[in-house]
């Protein structure tokens, strides 16, 4: 009986092939799926990184006219040189320490939250948050503040807030519009921010003489030179 059984199913095996023939079934129709897009990365140069990554952290020796005028040239220059000796060279290499090891993304907010929990995550994520809340609000203050010097109409009413807004509405659209864009805007601005100091540094050793009797101070001692104003 098993043989015939085997028997018979080779048969009906080999006989479907034949009724398929016989009577075709009609095909479905398949739809024409285009093959899906692959997703774009989007690869920024050395340059534009340099750029940006400049502006993350530093954004330029605007705002440290206080140092100068507060500590004086030689102490003013002191504290610049050592500052990034003394700790952005350190943390720069926690930074690359961490994301060498652990390259999540998140960041910071990563890194402490598989080292100490979920809480404390959460609380790094939170202050990461708000202090850059109120490190970005600096930047269009600043930029107020040095427009209003060099144009004192800006000054009147409230156009210096109108003129913040706007600047935070700008650098909303550069960031919205992709890292392409802010990559080459950062490059741009780095060249235009840095050319003034450029041309300070080129054209130092012709005033000598007016810095040598300079002298430094408190803004409010008639006999000071107070950088910035």
């Amino acid at each position: 009986m098993s043989r015939l059984r085997r028997k018979t199913s080779k048969l009906a095996i080999a006989s479907a092939p034949r009724q398929e023939k016989e009577n075709p079934q009609p095909l479905a129709v398949v739809p024409n799926r285009t093959p899906t897009a692959k997703k774009r990365f989007v690869r920024l140069t050395l340059w534009p990184l340099v750029a940006a990554t400049f502006f993350m952290v530093s954004g330029g020796t605007y705002g440290t006219e206080e140092i100068v005028h507060g500590a004086g040239y030689g102490r003013a220059i002191l504290i610049l040189l050592l500052t990034p000796l003394l700790w952005s060279l350190p943390t720069a290499f926690m930074i690359g320490e961490l994301s060498s090891a652990l390259p999540y993304e998140g960041g910071y907010y990563a890194w402490v939250r598989r080292a100490m929990g979920n809480f404390w995550g959460f609380q790094e994520a939170w202050l990461s948050l708000v202090a850059s809340i109120f490190d970005m609000a600096i930047y269009p203050t600043l930029f107020v503040a040095y427009l209003t010097r060099m144009f004192p109409w800006f000054s009147a009413g409230n156009r210096g807030w109108w003129v913040a807004l706007a600047v935070v509405i700008a650098c909303a659209g550069l960031n919205i519009a992709g890292v392409k864009v802010v990559s080459l805007t950062s490059l741009w601005l780095f060249f235009a921010l840095s050319a003034p100091f450029v041309a300070i540094v080129v054209l130092a050793p012709f005033k000598l003489g007016v810095l040598a009797n300079a002298v430094t101070g408190r803004p409010h001692q008639p006999s000071t030179f107070w950088v910035g104003c």
